[in-house]
């Protein structure tokens, strides 16, 4: 994941409103540690509470680069109203402490918290800053809803895509987006282009990428029917 401090002063108007608190050495330490007491960790909760306050309702927290998805507490809520509640979380998980440790991150991002509907959420492929392609994020099955407005939602991708293009810190990019209720695309994540980065439904990166995929949705199952013989 592309850090999101580093797109978001460009793409703001695109994405959730977002709080950034910047960590000083001693509490990235405290943070890679796992520590939920002592006076730089009460620190960083402090600037989190001011943080939390400002944002209307319950909170998404998250390192820089990752969401403490790993977490037991985000398990249990993945929603915050504290700064305590928000280090909770944080210091849970594993990949939020190594990518502090590493130096992959030194900030914590906030932004209200929203229910996420899983037929909503689409990854965009930028090759060259234009939309090649277009997947449904998440693969648990065929979404008829979204195989009845494929071509309306393609269109809108490319709109939103329009938009945004010129924007991006990359020519190449792969950009996770959350459709709402009112038609508009925001913007979830960044990511880089290529491996680790999944294709989902591109299959694969080694593919023409200056050709247009459209919208890859999961197709409908297959239903066997009649007198069907099988043998082992």
């Amino acid at each position: 994941m592309t850090p999101a401090s580093t797109w978001y002063p460009n793409l703001g108007a695109f994405t959730f409103p977002t709080l950034f608190v910047r960590l000083f050495p001693d509490e990235v330490e405290a943070l890679a540690a796992g520590r939920t007491d002592g006076p730089a960790a009460q620190a960083v909760i402090a600037r989190l509470d001011r943080c939390t306050a400002r944002l209307p309702g319950a909170v998404f927290v998250s390192g820089d680069v990752c969401a403490p998805t790993d977490s037991p507490s985000f398990a249990a809520d993945p929603s915050v109203s504290s700064g305590a509640g928000a280090w909770r979380s944080l210091t849970g998980s594993a990949k939020v402490r190594a990518a502090f440790e590493t130096g992959r991150s030194c900030r914590i991002a906030l932004r209200p918290y929203r229910r996420m509907n899983r037929t909503r959420e689409f990854r965009l492929f930028f090759h060259g800053r234009t939309l090649r392609a277009m997947s449904q994020y998440n693969l648990d099955r065929h979404y008829a809803r979204l195989a009845g407005r494929q071509e309306a939602l393609w269109q809108a991708g490319q709109e939103f895509a329009a938009a945004i293009a010129g924007l991006l810190p990359a020519d190449n990019q792969v950009v996770d987006v959350y459709l709402c209720s009112d038609g508009r695309f925001l913007i979830v994540d960044l990511n880089a282009w290529g491996p680790p980065t999944d294709p989902l439904l591109l299959k694969t990166w080694d593919r023409d990428w200056s050709e247009t995929a459209g919208l890859r949705l999961m197709p409908r199952p297959v239903r066997m029917t009649g007198d069907i013989s099988v043998s082992f």
